[in-house]
């Protein structure tokens, strides 16, 4: 699902160095477009709305955001992986056509879904049925955004994409400074609802547009379900590790209770979302980029050479240029995220956590996460790989191991006390690496057999 890194590559190889910057910066954008501007519209909101909106209100609408975040990616992680091999499949068959009803079926599906769960999740929270309504409908919003984009990554209008987050999230910023300001902490929600659907709606147009069709729906992708039950599994599983220490942080003593069931832990989360932006997102537009772009060059040849039946030596020359790839993106990585942790955690530490108003004994729990969103990044490339390669079992033992770590680790650092925190995170990432390192190492090793063997006869 590499189309839309192609066409990056080929706007940062422009002919002049505003090329390159804007094509990073879309890069950027795509990659990780809904938790970049989430963070930066909601420190900008968090700055004005103090002149307007209680403690108590602004508090609860940055637990509101932060649930709404946490829940939509878990429970969108049931559906991810799943629907992300489908339209593999149909690309790869040139099914083209059925990529926009495929989409329109899922959106159907999951946000009739994903509206029941909230409400449910709402009903019991003793919020008014004014909030109530304005979190619903973010949160749907929100959810079937990363739906959105799991069909946009196989599009080439990357200005489009990146103008729908650019527009939505302005909208949300004009729309709940605007009515927040005149009604209050239910209509500051629903103004950055508003911005949010708007984004839904421009993305899903540019769905339709990039694939025709003159088919409505298509369940069709409803099968490979029962296909491929590892790949859900993997999605939520991954998703929900990735949540599970803030939620442990949340359920805790140290939780910051705001009024309804909606908890949060201010230094920790912050620290988070924080270190993924100066940490995780260059990460991830070099891998969007060129990394996976490089790698699936090589990984392409490698199979092209199979689908050919050219001779064991052709195979095995294209399978080290597969290896190469995958060390030379290693080292890249290993620059770029060497680099980042050094400056952060050194030099920019003190400043950050005093704009985001951060006390001092937490700035340490910082630092750590830094680094951890440094090893989540290999973490990441790594399980890509084993998925490129349809090894899904070892991406679910991976999978497993970071979960069944991550949340063992943050009960422990938290019975430890504050100068723990964050090391569970980091000790759960290195062992998640490690684990996925050995298996891709192991099953690389041996790739040309697996590959033939697990052929139907």
């Amino acid at each position: 699902m590499a189309g839309v890194g192609f066409e990056l590559r080929q706007a940062i190889h422009g002919d002049n160095h505003l090329s390159a910057i804007r094509g990073y910066l879309y890069a950027a954008v795509i990659s990780a477009g809904p938790w970049l501007l989430s963070v930066v519209t909601l420190s900008l909101l968090g700055l004005i709305a103090t002149s307007f909106l209680s403690q108590h209100a602004t508090v609860l609408f940055a637990a509101t955001i932060t649930h709404t975040f946490a829940i939509s990616l878990i429970t969108t992680g049931l559906v991810q992986m799943v629907v992300t091999r489908y339209l593999a499949d149909q690309l790869y068959l040139d099914k083209t056509a059925l990529i926009a009803p495929t989409f329109v079926s899922v959106v159907v599906l999951s946000a009739g879904a994903q509206f029941v769960l909230i409400n449910v999740l709402l009903i019991s929270t003793g919020l008014p049925l004014s909030y109530r309504l304005s979190a619903a409908t973010l949160y749907v919003a929100v959810s079937e955004i990363w739906i959105a984009m799991i069909f946009l990554s196989a599009a080439r209008d990357y200005v489009s994409i990146a103008l729908s987050f650019a527009v939505g999230y302005l909208v949300s910023f004009v729309a709940a400074i605007g009515l927040g300001s005149a009604f209050g902490a239910h209509a500051y929600l629903m103004g950055f609802a508003a911005g949010q659907v708007l984004t839904l709606g421009l993305l899903a147009a540019r769905v339709l547009t990039e694939f025709e069709t003159t088919e409505a729906f298509n369940f069709e992708f409803v099968g490979y379900f029962r296909r491929y039950p590892a790949l859900i599994g993997i999605g939520f599983f991954y998703s929900l590790a990735l949540w599970v220490d803030k939620i442990a942080f949340w359920l805790s003593p140290q939780g910051q209770d705001v009024g309804t069931y909606l908890k949060v832990f201010t230094p920790y989360d912050t620290s988070f979302f924080v270190a993924s932006l100066v940490s995780f997102v260059p990460a991830l537009v070099l891998f969007t980029v060129h990394l996976e772009t490089d790698f699936y060059e090589s990984y392409k040849r490698f199979y092209a050479a199979i689908l050919d039946k050219r001779s064991l030596g052709n195979l095995l020359e294209a399978k080290e240029g597969m290896a190469r790839s995958i060390r030379t993106s290693y080292l890249a990585l290993l620059k770029v995220q060497s680099g980042l942790v050094l400056l952060v955690v050194t030099l920019l530490t003190p400043i950050i956590m005093q704009v985001f108003d951060v006390p001092q004994e937490h700035w340490d729990t910082f630092r750590v996460v830094v680094v951890s969103m440094s090893v989540q990044v290999f973490l990441l490339f790594t399980t890509l790989i084993l998925q490129y390669l349809d090894l899904r079992g070892s991406v679910l033992i991976v999978s497993s191991v970071f979960l069944a770590t991550n949340l063992g680790f943050a009960v422990l650092t938290i019975l430890l006390g504050h100068q723990f925190y964050g090391y569970g995170f980091l000790a759960s990432s290195i062992i998640s690496m490690v684990t996925s390192f050995i298996l891709l190492t192991e099953r690389f090793k041996k790739l040309e057999y697996l590959t033939f063997m697990r052929q139907p006869l």
